[in-house]
């Protein structure tokens, strides 16, 4: 998974999805649709804060982030793929490059204000055609971005995004221009190119062959590069360049032209390691050649010269990874988000470099919950221990929940609905909002099943009234099994204003005390702190209430209050039975409002996270890849399906399901659907739930080879009418193999008949930890030689043979035609596997 912005603005695509304004994008407007389909009551808002949401051909997610980054998340473990982008005037371009074939992009149009003025427009100039050839170079696909040097404008060119070739019509004057050439199997290149149009048209030659490589490179032999963001920058914001896996270099043209720059962001970590054996630490290098790029584009650092970070991240009651982030503030209005897996339940090391301005993010899972980290810039050769990220109970935060009111019009919008408890701000987009407006007992708005960055408004009369405002915030997932439910009930009195205004809506806030790295409590006592705020007034606030359950909210008990410095506290010793323990808090003010804010499963307890039945909902008839082993080679897009029987009487609201390797808890691998799973409804009570994994490259997600074997399936499915679910922690085992190859050349032949004829071949299998996708041989295994005799179909063993290393040899006496093989049987981690056979004729 990577963050980034990318593809050329100026090349448009026929089947290129553009998304207009930042505001609710494809999945909220999605969201939108399903909410007008149940009959809701008023209208689902454009949110100035909500992220444009598109998606890739290659099923890549496009993310708009505070409408300054870009976000593209890959599901399933894998590195994103590498991506060509571009920005002009405000249009981002994603196109992912470097794959066997063409991919289709993406563009987003941003409301972005260059910081130079554009082009000005010039009467009755003529114009000359340029044409750009990438030379000595053999191109697939390419994208091409072009500036006037002088005001720094973007200006068009005619790129259908293929071959070397692309046109321009150009007036007189000074330009710049970078190519973007990356294609599967080969290095990216940056090429450029400043040219000047005069009286004539031209053609612009951009020579693969004057590219060097670039690069940040520390002292340290033990790292490698994990990920990294390439770019050419110029005035106003325009950007050109490359984003996405590490392993691939990046070549640039050196130049000297006034006011361009190239920025190199890496991302280094432990040679090895993959989403499931996360480095213990990562490099974070930022470097600019600005005006000049030399002949020899790599900066050298050491580890002593850079800044030293200590980073713990909390699980969320399971041990699943996470994906740590950073883009340096370089002065774009847009950046690109690079990072690697990290381990949850522990600390990542960071060694920064020193000076820079970086914003951070951390991903869970399959990349749906994302906290927003502050901005953070470190001291040359200091250790600093940062905050714990991560730490329960995750709820409302105070950023991003911007509900207003003007006039008649009340907008609700409250899109963190996952903070951490130490206020970084957090959004699950697999969760889902509802909403519900009321005043007298009239219902003014509602909604239900919307997406977490939609919102809801609602025409409410213009005198003073007393409103109730419920929502509610729900979530299932494999990576998470903290925070499934997150409900606010408000009552606050609003009247309207000539300008916009917050309305005066109460937060509180938790913080709990001695929770371990998974966010659980032990059998010691833990304190639970609330602290109670109204947003835009100067009111008084008092915790009224603070409860616990230890079943999920059937049953509350009240805690005995303290006041302390920063709020009130509650000292809870929790059930050593307990497997989750809910929070629920009260607060009013002193202007008549009041709040309850119900945190179901808000962290965990000693108990054990056994199988769960609620109820008459029942899995059954699951299947992963049609019934047989997931036989996994060194390919990185490989795919299979699992699906599953959900039944209840009310009918199936949704469902899911995941692979995992080791414990439940703290599994070592683990395989997530690429995206949630569809049940379709065969009758009022049974839905069938597919799960579509795809995009799988074992290097990248497992990187361990032990992880072949027996596999479990963690299955779960929650009834309409929402008072049932099961979920089942190893609902099935499953084998997932190395992919095995096996080899035979029996000679010589022809062969006398009773002469010795010598049989070899080799046995091998898929090795998930190289970056060469190579094939190791298969060692100790008990191999058949089997025969075929000319004219029949039939083979016999004719004796078995031990691998060594994957080798086999024996001999055996020629006695007539006849077709010779190896044949072996399979084990637990490696599938049966026999030769084509190979004909000798005996003379």
């Amino acid at each position: 998974m990577v963050r980034l912005a990318v593809l050329a603005g100026a090349v448009a695509t026929a089947s290129a999805l553009v998304v207009s304004g930042v505001g609710v994008g494809a999945e909220s407007a999605a969201g939108s649709e399903s909410a007008q389909s149940r009959g809701v009551v008023g209208t689902v808002a454009q949110m100035k804060d909500a992220r444009d949401v598109a998606r890739l051909a290659t099923g890549e997610r496009v993310e708009l982030v505070d409408g300054k980054y870009l976000d593209i998340a890959q599901r399933n473990g894998q590195d994103a793929g590498h991506y060509a982008v571009t920005s002009t005037d405000g249009s981002i371009g994603v196109r992912p490059m470097g794959r066997q074939r063409p991919t289709v992009g993406t563009r987003l149009r941003v409301d972005a204000t260059p910081a130079v003025a554009p082009m000005a427009a010039v009467q009755a100039t003529t114009t000359y055609s340029v044409k750009f050839s990438i030379t000595n170079a053999d191109v697939t696909t390419k994208s091409i971005a072009l500036w006037n040097r002088s005001t720094w404008a973007a200006v068009p060119v005619d790129d259908d995004g293929y071959g070397p070739d692309a046109t321009a019509k150009l007036a007189p004057g000074s330009y710049f221009a970078v190519a973007l050439h990356s294609d599967y199997g080969q290095p990216s290149y940056l090429l450029t190119r400043a040219f000047t149009v005069t009286t004539s048209g031209l053609t612009v030659k951009l020579d693969q062959k004057l590219a060097k490589e670039t690069a940040v490179r520390p002292d340290d032999t033990t790292a490698a590069r994990d990920a990294a963001a390439v770019w050419i920058s110029v005035p106003g914001g325009g950007l050109a360049g490359f984003a996405g896996r590490g392993m691939d270099k990046v070549y640039t043209t050196p130049f000297s032209v006034t006011g361009a720059s190239l920025r190199i962001h890496e991302v280094l970590t432990e040679k090895g390691s993959s989403a499931s054996v996360p480095s213990p630490y990562r490099y974070d290098l930022t470097h600019s050649f600005n005006n000049t790029v030399p002949s020899s584009p790599i900066a050298s650092v050491t580890r002593a010269s850079l800044a030293k970070a200590t980073t713990p991240i909390r699980a969320q009651g399971v041990a699943m990874r996470a994906y740590l982030q950073t883009v340096p503030q370089t002065g774009e209005w847009t950046g690109v988000f690079i990072g690697d897996w990290v381990k949850t339940g522990a600390t990542t090391t960071e060694y920064v470099t020193p000076g820079i301005s970086y914003s951070r993010l951390v991903d869970y899972g399959t990349g749906d919950h994302a906290l927003s980290l502050p901005d953070r810039t470190l001291a040359a050769g200091t250790t600093t221990a940062g905050p714990t990220v991560g730490a329960a109970p995750f709820g409302p935060g105070t950023s991003g929940n911007r509900s207003t009111r003007s006039s008649t019009k009340m907008s609700l919008t409250e899109s963190a609905t996952l903070s951490d408890a130490a206020g970084n701000p957090g959004t699950d987009s697999r969760s889902q909002s509802s909403y519900r407006l009321t005043s007298g007992g009239q219902t003014l708005a509602s909604a239900d099943g919307l997406s977490p960055y939609s919102g809801l408004s609602a025409t409410v009369p213009s005198t003073t009234a007393t409103y109730q405002l419920t929502h509610t915030v729900t979530r299932r997932t494999g990576y998470s099994r903290l925070s499934t439910l997150v409900r606010n009930e408000w009552t606050f009195t609003s009247t309207g204003t000539s300008t916009s205004r917050a309305l005066p809506l109460i937060d509180t806030s938790f913080a709990v005390s001695a929770l371990n790295a998974r966010n659980a409590a032990g059998t010691a006592p833990v304190t639970v702190d609330v602290t109670a705020a109204t947003r835009n007034s100067e009111a008084v606030e008092t915790v009224t209430a603070l409860e616990y359950s230890t079943d999920d909210g059937t049953t509350w008990t009240q805690l005995p209050l303290t006041t302390t410095d920063t709020g009130t506290a509650a000292t809870l010793t929790v059930p050593i039975t307990a497997a989750y323990v809910s929070l629920r808090a009260t607060a009013v003010n002193d202007e008549g409002g009041s709040v309850r804010r119900t945190v179901i499963r808000a962290f965990g307890g000693p108990g054990i996270q056994g199988d769960e039945q609620a109820g008459t909902t029942k899995i059954s008839n699951l299947v992963v890849n049609g019934g047989k082993p997931v036989v996994l080679t060194t390919d990185e897009l490989q795919e299979f399906k699992a699906t599953f029987t959900a039944t209840d009487p009310s009918g199936i609201a949704e469902g899911d399901l995941f692979l995992y390797h080791g414990s439940y808890g703290a599994p070592d691998g683990v395989l997530f659907g690429t995206w949630p799973a569809t049940c379709t409804a065969q009758s009022a009570t049974t839905s069938i739930c597919e799960t579509q994994l795809a995009y799988v490259w074992p290097r990248s997600t497992l990187g361990l080879n032990s992880l072949a074997g027996t596999w479990k399936v963690a299955a779960w499915a929650w009834s309409k009418d929402g008072t049932s679910h099961t979920d089942l922690h190893a609902a099935q085992s499953v084998l997932v193999q190395r992919h095995s190859k096996l080899t035979v050349n029996a000679s010589p032949e022809p062969i006398a008949k009773g002469r010795t004829l010598t049989v070899t071949g080799t046995l091998t299998q898929a090795n998930w930890q190289s970056d060469t996708k190579a094939y190791v041989g298969y060692g100790s295994q008990s191999v058949k030689l089997q025969f075929r005799k000319k004219g029949t179909t039939a083979y016999t063993t004719v004796k078995t043979v031990m691998s060594f290393a994957g080798a086999l040899k024996t001999t055996v006496t020629a006695s007539t035609d006849g077709y010779w093989r190896f044949s072996f049987a399979g084990t637990t981690t490696t599938p049966a596997v026999s030769a084509a056979g190979d004909y000798v004729d005996v003379q």
